[in-house]
């Protein structure tokens, strides 16, 4: 189906046991050695506030990233923050640490972002990142949670284009022309989809548990009544495809008012957005990226 240079590294290795990088993942670019330690501190139940704050500042360029961003559309703080001390305190470290993530991830996908089609997935990423975090409100849950889970509910994807641009490239171009399935398209050059990639990335990240769910099953039904993370994510995916995020465009597009009904119903009653301000919030805040 899809003729690239993938094909011939799939060829001349086997599958390698569990507990080795499945060879798609072999030798992926590292992710930002502040934004792994950060992350390692910020997992533990009752992190040193000084010691993050030190921590970011050892980096002076990422710090300085990070307060840019922190006073960009992207997060909508009402006032602006001066010093990362500031920022710690004012933002608490749940904001902290989804500020930190996205500047990390963003920093770790930079290189293939030249591709239009990669930047689009990147894109999406942060889409369904700011809609759960808006949803995860009208669902009484933690909207920093949300956010976090959001914009990591496709790391898998994004080492996969980062590993191999054009062929990734070549995978949505070829996706999106002969309406293929993503997953399947995947598995075939790949020999995993990107919610397996992206598993088998979290189990060596320093994530909770219920993270690594949302990026291994964000695309799964429901299994029963109850409404968790993994629920609220899969919603906010389907809503950025339906606000016209989608990383490759759908022979039947989801309709958003349809997507919306997935909501709990007492969540629909506290929902207070209309499409196409909500569509047009979405696009400022991710252009805000650069």
């Amino acid at each position: 189906m899809i003729d690239t240079e993938v094909r011939k590294s799939q060829r001349s290795q086997r599958k390698p046991p569990t507990n080795t990088a499945p060879w798609a993942l072999d030798k992926l670019p590292p992710f930002p050695l502040v934004a792994s330690r950060l992350m390692q501190l910020l997992a533990k139940e009752d992190p040193d506030i000084s010691e993050v704050g030190r921590m970011i500042a050892a980096e002076p360029v990422f710090a300085t990233r990070v307060l840019q961003m922190a006073n960009s559309p992207l997060f909508a703080l009402t006032a602006q923050v001066k010093t990362l001390s500031h920022a710690i305190v004012v933002l608490g470290l749940a904001r902290v640490k989804s500020i930190t993530v996205t500047r990390a991830l963003g920093d770790f996908v930079a290189p293939a972002l030249s591709v239009r089609s990669l930047r689009i997935c990147w894109q999406n990423s942060l889409a369904g990142a700011l809609l759960a975090e808006k949803l995860a409100r009208a669902c009484k849950m933690d909207a920093d949670v949300a956010y976090v889970a959001g914009l990591l509910r496709d790391i898998g994807r994004l080492a996969l284009l980062v590993k191999y641009p054009e062929s990734y490239a070549n995978l949505l171009a070829v996706s999106g022309e002969h309406a293929f399935d993503l997953l399947s398209t995947e598995r075939e050059l790949f020999d995993l989809d990107h919610c397996q990639a992206g598993e088998w990335l979290m189990g060596r990240m320093p994530f909770p548990p219920e993270l690594a769910e949302v990026v291994a099953h964000h695309h799964d039904l429901p299994k029963d009544s109850s409404f968790r993370l993994v629920d609220l994510i899969r919603i906010a995916d389907r809503m950025a495809d339906a606000l016209g995020f989608a990383v490759v465009k759908q022979a039947d597009p989801l309709q958003f008012g349809e997507v919306l009904g997935e909501l709990p119903e007492a969540a629909l009653a506290r929902v207070h957005f209309e499409e196409e301000n909500l569509r047009a919030e979405i696009d400022m805040r991710i252009q805000t990226w650069g």
